[in-house]
C-alpha cells in the first residue's frame, strides 16, 4: 500500500510490465498485513469496496423513491407533479430534523462487538430493500391522484427514516478506517474504483433489459429489473460488515460526551465547515444537467441499447478519475484540485450549451465532465475528514454524527432554493407526464435553460473556496497538535498507549525541527534549475529539480508550523497565563460555587475593552467562559439542589466488567453501562467549567515533564510496537505453515486415491 503512491514516479525505463509486477507484488505482500506505517490491508480495502458495491446496488431502487423533480419513476411513470414532489420533500426535510436526533442517539449509544457502524451496514439494507420492492408492486394504475400522493409520501418518509442508518454509517466507516489522512485518501480512491463497478454494471444492463419491460417510463422495469439488483446488493453488504475494522480510539473508562446542541454550536463556529456548506447551498444548480444524458436517449434518440452501452463507457470516466485523484491530491492539494475541477466543469458546461443537440459531441463532453466530477468523490471525503480534524483542534472534542445535525441549520435556504428546478420543469409543461419532451422545440428550450442554470451554479459553487485555507500542510500541523494533546491526556490518565507516546514524541520532534531549521532559499534553487536547464546537464538538472521540490514542500510545511508552536508555547503568553490564574480562582471555590455565580460575571466580560485583536480574543474567551459558568449553575440548581454528588466510580467499573459472552449478557451489560454513564453525563455537564479549569491548570503545571516523560518512554513504546508487529507476523507465519501442511495432506490423500 505504501509503495502504491510512488509507482508513477519510478523510472520510465522500468516499463509497464515492471509497474504491473510491482503492483501485484505489493498487493500480494500486504494482502492481509498492512504495509509498515499503514493501518489497512488490501483485503480490508477490497471488503470495503465490495460492501460499497452492495450499498450502490441496494440504493438503485431506493434512489427512485427520492422526492426530486427529475425522478423518472415518481414523475413520468407514476405521474406525480414536480411541484408536489418538492412540497413533499419540504415536509420530509422538516421531519428529518426529528429523525436525525433519534438516529444520532441510536448510533452514538451503539456498543457492539462489531463497533458503532458495521451492524447498520449489515442489516439496515434489508428493510430498505423490502420497502422499495413492495412500493413498485403497488397497483398505481388503478389509483386516483390523491391516493398516489398518499402512498408516495408514506413510503418516502419511511425510507428517509431508515436510509441514513444504512448509507451514512457506511460513509462514516470510511472516515474511521484509518487515522492517517494520506492513507485515507488512498483507501477511498481504491475503494471508489471497486464500488464504481456497481453503477457501471447497472448502467449497462438495466437500460438494455428495460427494452424487454417497456423502458424507464414503464413500472415493470422497476419491478422485474431493478428489484433483483437491490436484492443482490444486500448480500454484498456483509463483506464490509465482516471484513472491515473501525479504528476509533475507545476507552475502557468513562469519556465525557458533548451534547448534541452544544456540539452543533461548536460546529457552527467552524469556518471551513461553513465554506463547504455555503458552497453546496449556492451551487445546487450545478447538477441541473444531471438528467440530460438519460432524457436525450429516452426522448430524442430513443435507443435504450445504445444508452446502456454509452452509460457503461461513461462509468469508466469516474473509475479513471478516482484512480488518479491520490496523485493529483499529492501534487496540487485539496483546494487547488477543487478549483481546477470547478473551472474545467464550467468550461465543459459552456460548450455543452451549444453542442448538446448532437448526441455524439454531447456524449464526449459529458464523458470529460464525468471524468472531472469523479475527482470530487475522493477529495470531498478527504476534505470532510480534514474538517472534522480541524473541528477537534479548535474545540477539543471529536464529533462525527453531530455534523449532520449542524447541516440542518441551512435547511430553510436549501428548501427555498429547491423549488427552482420543479418550477422550471412545470413552466415547460412537465407536470404529470413527461411525454412533452418528445417535442424537439420543448426539449431543446428546456435543455438550454438547464445548461445555463448549471453554469451559474458552477460559478457560484467556486466562490466560497477562494476563502478556504485548510491546506495539506496546515492539516499536517493540526495533526501534530492533536498528537501532542493526546500525549498530555495519556500522561494525565496514568495509562500507557505505545502508539500515542510514539506519535506524540515524533510530533514534537518534527515540529521543533521545522521551527528551528533555516528557511530554504527557494529563489536561488529555482535559478539553479534554470541555469542547469540551459546547460543541458540531465543528471544535475534532475537532482536540482528533486531538491527544489523537496525544499518547496519543506518551506510550505514550515510556513504552517506556527500552529504547532503556538500550542507548544501557549503558556508563554500573558493571555494564557491570565487564563491559568482565572482557572485557579475557579478551582479554589470548588464546583458547588458554580451554582452561586450571578449574571455579574457575564456583564463584566462584556464590559472588557475590544480595541485591539488581542483584546477582542480575550473578551470572546471571557464571554464564552461566563456563559458556560451560568449554564452550569442553572444545571446544578436543577439536578443537585442539595449539593453536587459524584456518581460511583466503582459502579461504573463494575458495569464495564460485566460478562459479555451471550446475547442476553451483552444486552444487560449495555443497559448497565448506559444507565451509569447517563449519571456521569449529567454530573460532568453540570461541572464542565470546573473540569476544563482543572485540565488547563494541569496542562500548565506538567507541560515540561510531559515532554520529558514522553522522551523517556519513547524507546519502550517503539519496542512494544515492534514486539506487537513481530507477534502478528509470527501468528501469520504459523497460520501459513498450518495451511501448507493441510494442503500437502490433501495432495497426498488425492495421490493415494489415484
Amino acid at each position: 500500500m505504501q509503495r502504491g503512491c510512488v509507482y508513477a514516479s519510478e523510472k520510465s525505463g522500468a516499463g509497464v510490465g515492471s509497474l504491473v509486477t510491482g503492483v501485484v507484488r505489493d498487493v500480494t505482500m500486504h494482502w492481509k498485513r498492512p504495509a509498515p506505517g499503514n493501518f489497512v490491508s488490501y483485503r480490508e480495502i477490497v471488503s470495503l469496496g465490495l460492501g460499497g458495491m452492495g450499498n450502490q446496488f441496494t440504493m438503485v431502487l431506493v434512489g427512485y423513491l427520492a422526492l426530486n423533480a427529475g425522478n423518472t419513476l415518481l414523475g413520468s411513470t407514476i405521474g406525480i407533479r414536480p411541484v408536489h414532489l418538492q412540497v413533499m420533500l419540504t415536509i420530509q426535510t422538516v421531519l428529518n430534523v426529528f429523525f436525525y436526533f433519534v438516529r444520532a442517539k441510536i448510533v452514538d449509544n451503539t456498543r457492539t462487538k462489531w463497533g458503532r457502524f458495521r451492524p447498520y451496514i449489515a442489516f439496515m439494507g434489508i428493510p430498505l430493500a423490502v420497502l422499495s420492492i413492495v412500493f413498485v408492486f403497488l397497483p398505481f394504475q388503478t389509483m386516483s391522484y390523491r391516493d398516489k400522493l398518499v402512498w408516495v409520501f408514506v413510503f418516502a418518509i419511511a425510507v428517509s427514516m431508515i436510509s441514513p442508518l444504512f448509507t451514512d454509517t457506511y460513509s462514516e466507516l470510511q472516515t474511521v478506517i484509518s487515522p492517517n489522512s494520506e492513507e485515507r485518501a488512498k483507501v477511498l480512491s481504491i475503494n471508489s474504483i471497486i464500488y464504481s463497478a456497481a453503477p457501471t454494471l447497472t448502467g449497462l444492463f438495466v437500460p438494455i433489459l428495460s427494452n424487454l419491460t417497456g423502458g424507464y417510463t414503464n413500472i415493470n422495469t422497476y419491478r422485474y429489473v431493478l428489484a433483483p439488483v437491490t436484492l443482490i446488493g444486500l448480500g454484498l453488504n456483509f463483506f464490509t460488515a465482516i471484513g472491515c475494522r473501525e479504528r476509533i480510539v475507545t476507552s475502557s473508562t468513562y469519556v465525557q460526551k458533548v451534547g448534541i446542541f452544544e456540539g452543533t454550536w461548536m460546529i457552527l463556529q467552524n469556518k471551513h465547515w461553513w465554506l463547504r456548506t455555503v458552497s453546496g447551498l449556492i451551487g445546487f444548480l450545478e447538477s441541473a444537467t444531471g438528467v440530460l444524458f438519460g432524457w436525450i436517449y429516452i426522448y430524442s434518440v430513443q435507443d435504450m441499447t445504445m444508452y446502456g452501452i454509452l452509460n457503461t463507457v461513461m462509468g469508466t470516466a469516474s473509475g479513471i478519475a478516482m484512480f488518479i485523484t491520490p496523485f493529483l491530491l499529492k501534487w496540487l492539494g485539496n483546494k487547488k484540485l477543487l478549483i481546477t475541477h470547478n473551472v474545467l466543469n464550467i468550461v465543459f458546461l459552456l460548450i455543452l450549451i451549444f453542442t448538446y443537440r448532437v448526441p455524439a459531441i454531447m456524449f464526449l463532453l459529458l464523458y470529460f465532465n464525468s471524468l472531472v466530477n469523479g475527482l470530487s468523490i475522493v477529495y470531498n471525503q478527504v476534505m470532510h475528514s480534514e474538517v472534522k480534524d480541524y473541528q477537534q483542534y479548535i474545540c477539543g472534542y471529536r464529533m462525527d454524527f453531530v455534523f449532520g445535525l449542524a447541516g440542518m441549520v441551512t435547511m430553510p435556504i436549501s428548501l427555498a432554493t429547491g423549488y427552482v428546478i420543479p418550477y422550471v420543469y412545470e413552466y415547460f409543461g412537465l407536470t404529470t407526464n413527461y411525454d412533452v419532451l418528445y417535442d424537439p422545440m420543448v426539449r431543446n428550450t428546456l435543455f438550454t435553460t438547464l445548461c445555463v442554470l448549471s453554469v451559474i451554479g458552477a460559478v457560484l459553487n467556486l466562490i466560497p473556496f477562494c476563502f478556504y485555507s485548510l491546506s495539506k500542510e496546515k492539516h499536517q500541523n493540526i495533526i501534530r497538535v492533536l498528537r501532542y494533546r493526546a500525549l498530555f491526556d495519556d500522561y494525565e490518565s496514568g495509562s500507557f498507549d505505545p502508539d500515542i507516546v510514539k506519535n506524540g514524541v515524533e510530533a514534537v520532534r518534527s515540529g521543533l525541527e521545522l521551527a528551528e531549521s533555516p528557511v530554504p532559499d527557494l529563489k536561488a534553487m529555482r535559478e539553479n534549475v534554470r541555469r542547469l536547464r540551459g546547460e543541458k546537464d540531465d543528471t544535475a538538472l534532475s537532482e536540482a529539480k528533486k531538491a527544489y521540490a523537496q525544499a518547496r514542500r519543506f518551506a510550505a510545511d514550515q510556513a504552517e508550523v506556527g500552529i504547532f508552536m503556538e500550542e507548544f508555547n501557549k503558556f508563554d503568553s500573558p493571555e494564557w497565563l491570565r487564563r491559568v490564574e482565572e482557572a485557579r480562582r475557579l478551582l479554589a471555590g470548588g464546583p458547588d460555587d458554580l451554582a452561586r455565580c450571578s449574571k455579574t460575571v457575564l456583564e463584566q466580560a462584556r464590559a472588557l475593552p475590544k480595541r485591539t485583536k488581542e483584546e477582542r480574543v480575550a473578551r470572546r474567551y471571557d464571554i464564552r467562559r461566563a456563559k458556560a459558568i451560568l449554564r452550569a449553575g442553572r444545571r446544578i440548581r436543577r439536578y443537585y439542589p442539595n449539593g453536587i454528588v459524584k456518581p460511583s466510580e466503582a459502579q461504573l467499573q463494575a458495569a464495564y466488567a460485566m460478562p459479555d459472552g451471550t446475547g442476553a449478557e451483552h444486552k444487560a451489560r449495555n443497559q448497565a453501562v448506559r444507565a451509569i454513564e447517563k449519571q456521569f453525563d449529567r454530573y460532568y455537564s453540570c461541572i464542565t467549567p470546573y473540569t476544563e479549569a482543572q485540565k488547563l491548570v494541569r496542562s500548565y503545571e506538567t507541560r515540561d515533564e510531559v515532554v520529558a516523560w514522553g522522551e523517556s518512554q519513547y524507546d519502550k513504546a517503539c519496542d512494544m510496537i515492534r514486539a506487537r508487529e513481530e507477534a502478528e507476523n509470527e501468528k501469520r507465519r504459523a497460520n501459513g505453515k498450518k495451511k501448507n501442511r493441510r494442503r500437502k495432506k490433501e495432495d497426498d490423500h488425492e495421490e493415494v486415491h489415484r
